[in-house]
């Protein structure tokens, strides 16, 4: 269960790409062997595309997923190394909670608003701000707590205890290399 929590963004994520892809992917086949269309798929499609982007944007900085320009810093020494970390987490988190306060006004406003097909609200659509943001703005926090606290100026320290490891694609590439390898190590023996 505490791993399904620490990996909320993931799931909804993945819920919102599946929901839009067999969406996009009925809606285009019907259209081509069936001459008929869904208007109403489309209307679903930019509500799941949300989802996907401000959610999974909010997974990926869980991660820190996110460029930085270590590089630099790294040539820095120590103590500024540490009050540079200290600085852009705080302005990481101010600026997330900046973020979520405004997606907050913005989804209220647009409650108002209907789609035209579904009727549905505007502001579900606008609900993957408040949770995307919301979401960085409490990563943030415990950025900010790391790297107060536990020295953690390159974010190298897991935010959370039960947090799904994604391979970084030099990883999975180095491994297929390594697999290939010994296939034909193995290959050649015979």
């Amino acid at each position: 269960m505490k791993k399904i929590l620490t990996n909320m963004e993931e799931i909804i994520t993945g819920a919102a790409l599946c929901i839009m892809t067999v969406l996009t992917v009925m809606n285009v086949f019907c259209r081509l062997f069936l001459s008929r269309s869904f208007t109403w798929a489309d209307e679903i499609t930019y509500i799941s595309y949300a989802y996907v982007i401000f959610v999974g944007a909010s997974s990926l900085y869980k991660r820190f997923g996110h460029s930085a320009i270590d590089l630099v810093v790294k040539m820095f020494p120590e103590k500024l190394q540490a009050v540079c970390a200290v600085f852009s987490t705080t302005v990481l988190t101010l600026t997330n909670a900046l973020c979520f306060v405004l997606s907050c006004g913005y989804c209220a406003s647009s409650w108002t608003r209907r789609t035209q097909l579904l009727k549905i609200p505007y502001s579900v659509e606008s609900f993957a701000l408040v949770l995307g943001f919301g979401l960085m703005l409490v990563h943030s926090i415990m950025f900010l707590k790391n790297v107060i606290w536990k020295k953690d100026y390159y974010h190298q320290l897991p935010i959370y205890q039960y947090i799904y490891n994604v391979d970084a694609l030099q990883d999975q590439i180095d491994a297929g290399m390594e697999h290939q390898r010994e296939k034909a190590a193995r290959g050649g023996e015979k």
